[in-house]
């Protein structure tokens, strides 16, 4: 019973998107045309007053007003698309005065900021642009009523002026008298249906046209900035990343193969002084150095996987994983196509699988895990999943907590979605641009 509602709801919705989207831009247009004569007007006048007046000191501070006033028709453009067209134009950082820096230097700052002499471009081209676009959607407009409208003006005009030869395209054509109204009626409909019906189109491609030249003008340097902001956050990242590995990396070789050769130098001074007098003795004490070494041997091993795993550098990621699944105490699959990836990524997945694996087997009580590696685009995403009890979390200290600190650094994202119950997913998408 329902279906048939939403079906014929459907193009009402859409109409009416339709209709919203055309009185908006219309709504814009109108908008941009006040504030772009203001701002033009100001801009041009006392960017030209400053011009011819710098070399007397007294344009630098006119040349100041102009960029200010840029600044600001800038502000209202972002606040005025955004409210009309929907548009985010997130205002790039202005430029900093260096620390120290006197009461000129800090004057003149705003005539080296690129962005603000953007905003006085920006302020030019748009004010010529919304004076073609406006117009043209003005006229586009009024043309598509003329679907309706038209033939109504010359219905009534026919009625108010019943003795009038009103002449039209009918006469031009050629059609005989009787019916040369009826063919102008539909000539005229049939014109304003053309407008009608590329209006939608029109309005859309003068809307991109204005969110392009301000997302240009306006907003490019906020992405540039954004991407400068990440690189450094990366690289803070990473060296955080790398003080924690080597701590911990210090920490275990102190607390494991340290002792054991600490004791494995006393057992063999034990064994040197028994050798003479208790053979037996100084035997037994050789056959536990031999232990203590064969165990600080597989500590070392397990150490330096953690810093250049062998198997990645000699057979691949492919193999790297399986050696990791075939290690794990859980049932692991690993789903790892053969991928073309730079080799700092390969590392990094190979280092959060490692870490995902050893968090799963000690605290997940899972049965088993997957692990899948896929390229998408020009990142690698690596997806680790268990059917534990879930609750982990990105605790500070954590082994997640430095995974994602190590994702970071390679300017990636690390997710973790562990509802309690419902086990873990841990996901790595890692760039791969070198």
């Amino acid at each position: 019973m329902t279906a048939p509602v939403a079906v014929e709801g459907a193009p009402r919705r859409s109409i009416g998107r339709w209709a919203s989207r055309i009185g908006r831009f219309l709504a814009y247009g109108l908008t941009a045309s006040v504030l772009g004569a203001i701002g033009f007007s100001l801009v041009i006048a006392l960017l030209a007053a400053g011009a011819s007046t710098v070399v007397l000191w007294i344009g630098l501070p006119i040349l100041i007003a102009g960029l200010l006033v840029a600044r600001g028709a800038a502000l209202a453009e972002r606040a005025v698309q955004s409210s009309l067209l929907g548009t985010d134009l997130p205002e790039p950082a202005p430029k900093a005065p260096p620390a120290g820096a006197g009461w000129l230097r800090r004057l003149v700052t705003p005539l080296t900021d690129p962005q603000r002499w953007l905003d006085a471009l920006w302020i030019v081209l748009n004010f010529v642009l919304v004076l073609i676009t406006w117009p043209l959607a003005l006229t586009w407009t009024a043309m598509a009523l003329a679907t309706v409208g038209g033939p109504a003006a010359m219905l009534i005009l026919r009625e108010v002026l019943p003795g009038a030869e009103v002449g039209g395209l009918a006469d031009l054509l050629g059609v005989p008298a009787a019916p040369a109204f009826a063919v102008d009626l539909l000539l005229v409909a049939a014109g304003g249906l053309v407008f009608l019906l590329t209006l939608g189109p029109v309005v859309r491609g003068l809307t991109a046209l204005h969110q392009g030249l301000a997302r240009g003008l306006l907003s490019s340097r906020y992405e540039e900035q954004q991407r400068l902001v990440r690189a450094e956050r990366s690289r803070a990242a990473g060296r955080t990343a790398e003080s924690v590995g080597l701590r911990r990396l210090e920490r275990d070789l102190h607390d494991g193969p340290q002792q054991r050769l600490v004791r494995t130098s006393m057992d063999l001074a034990r064994a040197e002084a028994l050798s003479a007098k208790d053979p037996e003795r100084a035997q037994a004490v050789l056959a536990e150095a031999r232990v203590q070494l064969s165990q600080a041997l597989d500590d070392l091993r397990r150490l330096s996987r953690g810093i250049a795993p062998p198997v990645l550098v000699d057979r691949g990621l492919a193999a790297a994983l399986a050696e990791l699944a075939a290690t794990s105490p859980l049932r692991t699959t690993v789903s790892c196509p053969d991928l073309d990836l730079p080799e700092h990524v390969e590392i990094g997945i190979y280092y959060v699988v490692s870490e995902a694996l050893t968090n799963a087997a000690k605290h997940s009580g899972a049965a088993q895990v997957q692990v899948e590696v896929a390229r998408i685009g020009d990142d690698a995403r690596v997806r680790i999943e268990d059917d534990g009890r879930g609750g982990a979390a990105l605790s500070t200290g954590g082994g997640l907590a430095g995974l994602a600190g190590r994702v970071a650094s390679l300017e990636g994202r690390f997710e973790v979605r562990s509802p309690a119950g419902e086990g873990t997913r841990v996901e790595a998408v890692i760039p791969c641009a070198s």
